[in-house]
């Protein structure tokens, strides 16, 4: 299979005043056809009562109150009824409870820390699957991966998403954290990160993985998945991992510092900074084409999956459609490599440079890989559980198997059968 041809969802979802918010604003209102606009009118306003209108304003304040404002806008529909219905069938809108109000909802608690691969959240949020799975879907962005999961932990929060690390299995191991979804993998044709190489290297002739034997390699953390993938990619080609000198450094900023000086002979980079820090011409050595590895998961805890599982059920169903959306919008190409975007790749690409901070433009040219079902890649974590514990980084008593619950992967499918 064409490694771009698989992957991570797509739906609609751009918080936006669109056609798109105009379809979820009006998915609780029945159309009755051959209606005329002032009897639709007058029997709409009928129908919404002053509790409708009260729970509205509750919600609306509590979610400016901190939380990230990426729900559904309901807002005035200046679109022509036919493209409305448009926008009703793209969203399936027919799936939405009708006549659920904000009050009752059920809150899910969701922290993460801001980034792109975040993606189908973010669509999940705003396109209403939560909504249609009776679910507030309240969104906490967090200063860091660990302070996610000290509050997934803690039980401030009911889901949290976050990078695999050394650290996160052995806070996993100890605090009975589960994992039981993907956030991203680095793949082919969607790299994370990538190694850029010095001056004195490009002229030493090192442009590959097998420049890496004797390199000093700056990592801006020893700890991190990157780091795992690095070495994946060098013992694919027989090269020693000891013979890696790796130089740790606190930021990206002071990498590329040392690189320019020539402190270290390559530097390994987020895929978007490596982008913008190389050189006109400069060759980039992307990660995913040598090594690929489960980058990112969704977790909680296993007190919570045993005291709310339909909560957790329900937030699944509902990521699931936002990861099969992200498929269908960023993740398609044709047999000539050419990519194929979906219908609301423009709303959805705005979306979610808006909610990541970072431009539309950079965002086309770093999408990230999502599962279209949000599958893990096990037999990866369970590579990299034995790498760090290998690496002395992870106690050898941890299992991956312990890690994980993967009894909420097929929610969906059982779902439409």
């Amino acid at each position: 299979m064409h490694p771009h041809r698989g992957g991570c969802g797509r739906q609609p979802g751009d918080p936006g005043r669109s056609c798109l918010q105009a379809g979820i604003a009006l998915a609780g209102r029945s159309e009755r056809p051959g209606e005329a606009d002032g009897v639709r009118s007058r029997r709409s306003s009928l129908v919404q009562s002053r509790k409708g209108r009260a729970d509205r304003e509750v919600l609306r304040r509590r979610l400016a109150g901190g939380l990230v404002s990426i729900r559904p806008v309901v807002g005035r529909v200046r679109h022509a009824r036919s493209a409305v219905a448009r926008c009703l069938l793209a969203l399936g809108a027919s799936a939405l409870a009708v006549g659920v109000t904000a009050g009752e909802l059920q809150a899910v608690r969701i922290g993460l820390v801001r980034e792109a691969s975040a993606g189908p959240l973010y669509i999940a949020v705003a396109a209403g699957f939560f909504q249609a799975e009776g679910l507030d879907p309240q969104v906490k962005f967090l200063g860091s991966d660990r302070s996610v999961s000290e509050a997934v932990a803690s039980g401030r929060l009911d889901i949290g998403m976050a990078a695999l690390s050394a650290p996160f299995y052995a806070y996993a191991a100890s605090h009975g954290l589960k994992m039981i979804a993907s956030r991203a993998s680095d793949q082919t044709g969607f790299p994370m990160y990538a190694i850029v190489f010095g001056r004195r290297a490009h002229e030493a002739g090192w442009s590959d993985v097998r420049g890496l034997r004797h390199a000093r390699l700056g990592v801006a953390d020893a700890d991190s998945g990157t780091y795992y993938g690095v070495f994946s990619a060098a013992s694919r080609f027989g090269v020693d991992a000891g013979s890696i000198k790796v130089v740790g450094f606190k930021s990206h900023e002071r990498e590329l510092a040392a690189l320019s000086r020539g402190d270290i002979d390559a530097a390994l980079l987020p895929f978007p900074v490596a982008l913008q820090s190389a050189r006109a011409g400069e060759p980039l050595l992307r990660l995913s084409d040598f090594a690929l590895w489960q980058q990112g998961v969704v977790f909680t805890t296993a007190a919570h999956v045993a005291a709310r599982r339909d909560l957790v059920e329900r937030f699944m169903r509902a990521y699931q459609r936002g990861t099969a959306d992200y498929q269908l919008n960023f993740l398609h190409y044709d047999d000539a490599g050419d990519f194929i975007a979906g219908p609301q790749y423009d709303r959805y690409a705005d979306l979610i440079a808006r909610q990541a901070h970072v431009a539309a433009a950079m965002l086309a040219r770093t999408k990230t890989y999502c599962d279209r079902r949000a599958n893990l890649d096990v037999a990866d974590i369970e590579k990299q559980v034995k790498f760090w514990q290998d690496q002395g980084r992870l106690d050898r008593r941890v299992a991956a198997a312990d890690l994980l619950d993967l009894s909420f992967i097929g929610e969906e499918a059982a779902a439409l059968r």
